[in-house]
């Protein structure tokens, strides 16, 4: 598994400190089902991500939704389990984070993502 920094270079905050990078379709449909909470300061990364649903999750969710030029078009703050997010087409990544870590993220910031090192993430 590969992890990374998620920071809104916008507001000069972390969303995420560690976040899990699901790259491949099972672990992006996979992604945090069966969970049982998402700690602060971790995260899900999906990319590519257009849509999101919480079938099987146990806790709300915010979820950031960039563009292919690393801005936010869409922040959906304290999804509830067992919901559909909306499809949005042309999505570079969404950002699955615990509820509330999303709170000062608007559209049309800038997001990025750091890769951490091997070591880092053992």
């Amino acid at each position: 598994m590969r992890y990374v920094r998620v920071i809104n270079r916008t507001r000069n905050t972390i969303l995420a400190e560690r976040a899990e990078l699901a790259t491949s379709h099972w672990s992006r449909f996979w992604g945090l089902m069966g969970r049982r909470d998402l700690p602060p300061g971790s995260g899900l990364v999906l990319q590519p991500g257009g849509g999101i649903h919480m079938w099987f999750m146990r806790f709300p969710l915010d979820v950031v939704h960039v563009d292919k030029r690393d801005r936010v078009t869409h922040v959906l703050r304290g999804i509830k389990p067992w919901r559909f997010g909306p499809l949005f087409v042309g999505g570079k990544r969404a950002i699955e984070l615990p509820g509330g870590a999303a709170s000062d993220t608007q559209p049309g910031d800038e997001v990025d993502t750091e890769e951490l090192e091997p070591a880092a993430s053992a």
